[in-house]
């Protein structure tokens, strides 16, 4: 059976305004090599409780690993949400029942982050069941405020300055996603039902076949993405498309302008997706030579 799990990825720089008030980048080596060093003198010790932990939304949450890749040098962090809701497991025909736990423990929903130091980049991974980027992105701006480091720290999201334009020259869509409100919302469905229900927001999404080389037609693409890219009333415009046919399907936002990247994985063969294997999709989403996302980001600067 094929369960197919697409993996989402945000960007941010490491910021810090200085005393001229200018905004630069600031390394967070330091900070993180302190907390390796931490973990492992508490690990040598025997010291069960030392891991870096923190209240988010009122549920607990915790840097539970932290280290340097050795082939990429890149720091490998996993950040952890402690969920108190205990999930049922079954088979397709059997009984549930409730995992088992004991009053202290958890189940623990992962999110992997990689950090370029050299570039002081940070590439965040995003898990509806964990920590999304903001969450994460909050939980390393208060490591830096308890090291005294920088009072103003902040996690700036990378925006693609060049959506508009990769927009439109696409070969090949494959999804559309889009969200209305107002007058706008209401006309396209007089338009559909010949009545006005004085909704607040429609969301339409518009899928490819689920077959390798399907598409959705290419000047419908267009005349929508014109009709929509610069409409105050739209609130969410987002499509995947392909480049070229050698190039992979990747997001493109059209409103917030995130920088984001995907990966897609088969759980048949990854079905314990854990911190390592996700960590080894983002190297090479990162720094895959001729369209890497590390050389994009650098690009925009």
């Amino acid at each position: 059976m094929s369960r197919v799990k697409r993996i989402g990825f945000n960007f941010f720089k490491s910021m810090t305004q200085n005393a001229d008030g200018r905004y630069v980048r600031l390394n967070l080596s330091p900070i993180f090599n302190h907390i390796i060093d931490q973990y492992q003198r508490a690990r040598t010790s025997g010291d069960p409780e030392y891991k870096r932990v923190y209240s988010y939304n009122n549920e607990p949450a915790r840097l539970s690993e932290i280290n340097v890749d050795f082939n990429t040098q890149y720091f490998h962090l996993t950040f952890e949400r402690l969920n108190y809701a205990l999930p049922n497991k079954t088979t397709l025909h059997g009984e549930s029942e409730i995992l088992d736990l004991d009053s202290d423990e958890f189940i623990g929903h992962e999110a992997t982050v990689l950090y370029d130091s050299q570039n002081h980049i940070l590439m965040i991974q995003r898990n509806r069941d964990s920590l999304g980027p903001t969450a994460i992105a909050a939980f390393i701006e208060s490591l830096v405020v308890q090291a005294n480091v920088s009072s103003n720290f902040s996690c700036a999201m990378v925006t693609d300055k060049t959506a508009k334009r990769r927009a439109f020259n696409q070969t090949s869509y494959r999804k559309i996603t889009t969200k209305v409100v107002g007058t706008k919302a209401n006309g396209l469905l007089e338009r559909l039902f010949d009545t006005n229900p004085g909704v607040a927001s429609i969301e339409i999404s518009f899928n490819s076949k689920a077959v390798k080389d399907a598409e959705i037609d290419q000047d419908f693409t267009l005349q929508l993405l014109e009709d929509f890219i610069d409409d105050p009333e739209v609130e969410r415009l987002r499509i995947r498309a392909r480049e070229n046919e050698e190039s992979p399907v990747e997001p493109i936002d059209l409103i917030n302008h995130k920088l984001e990247a995907s990966q897609t994985v088969d759980l048949r063969t990854d079905r314990q997706l854990n911190t390592y294997r996700v960590f080894e999709y983002m190297v090479e989403l990162y720094n895959t030579t001729d369209g890497g996302y590390k050389n994009k980001i650098l690009r925009m600067d």
